[in-house]
């Protein structure tokens, strides 16, 4: 009878960690879709209005549902979201611009699931939540060639030029090196590294971030390698794209 209980509480034992596992395979496929997704809406926005959103000059003749801010917000109409040439850290909390872009990509019905309103600060609300729990996504433009905030093992020659997202866990905030910012695990940012580049730290189109490098780090203590040792929440992550 024993044996049988022992086998009884294997198997649940066993069937729930297959559902978990299940689960976090869901929310990483989710989350890899979802940025595509963005990156899509993003095309077709600048296809229809001949513009980046968030960039646009004049927005509230050109969209409808979008008279109040933050989506009436008017850009400089350089092809950036960057706040009038200013080249976006994610160092403090989204602005102008950046809260822009998601507004006028709701307007034009291109992305769901958002409320976009001056007090909605959070995710959900301004910014888009992401599919891996307690998470979402700001955007901005870097310029390249430097470090961005709060890179684990960062290395400036390899930041590229060009808009990014990015994928972290405090809405309406800089981009942090501490939970609960940094919300994934670093076997969560790899495989969504690996999904959609090449599963480095610190070169191609995604860029860990979070913790710093080292023994407790979203990457760990060699160069380039997300360290999947740690079970706790250490990453965030930086996913360039219109490339």
């Amino acid at each position: 009878e024993l044996a049988i209980v022992m086998i009884i509480i294997g198997l649940l034992i066993g069937g729930v960690l297959k559902g978990q596992h299940l689960i976090t395979d869901a929310q990483i496929t989710a989350t890899v879709a979802q940025i595509k997704s963005i990156d899509a809406a993003t095309t077709s926005f600048k296809d229809q209005y001949n513009g980046m959103p968030g960039d646009l000059l004049a927005p509230t003749t050109r969209l409808s549902n979008c008279a109040a801010a933050p989506c009436s917000v008017a850009g400089d109409g350089d092809g950036k979201v960057d706040n009038a040439g200013a080249s976006i850290t994610f160092a403090a909390a989204a602005a102008g611009e950046q809260l822009a872009y998601w507004a006028q990509l709701n307007a034009a019905g291109l992305l769901t699931g958002l409320n976009p309103a001056a007090a909605n600060t959070f995710w959900g609300g301004n910014y888009p939540s992401s599919k891996i729990n307690g998470g979402g996504f700001d955007i901005g433009w870097n310029a390249g060639n430097a470090v961005i905030t709060n890179q684990s093992g960062g290395v400036a020659a390899n930041v590229g030029t060009g808009h990014y997202l990015a994928l972290h866990g405090t809405a309406n905030a800089a981009v942090g090196n501490t939970a609960p910012d940094a919300f994934m695990t670093a076997n969560q940012a790899m495989r969504i590294d690996t999904k959609i580049d090449d599963g480095i730290t610190n070169t191609g189109t995604v860029l860990a971030a979070g913790v710093p490098a080292g023994a407790a780090g979203c990457q760990s203590a060699v160069a380039g390698a997300y360290n999947e040792a740690v079970a706790g929440a250490t990453c965030s992550l930086y996913i360039k794209f219109q490339n």
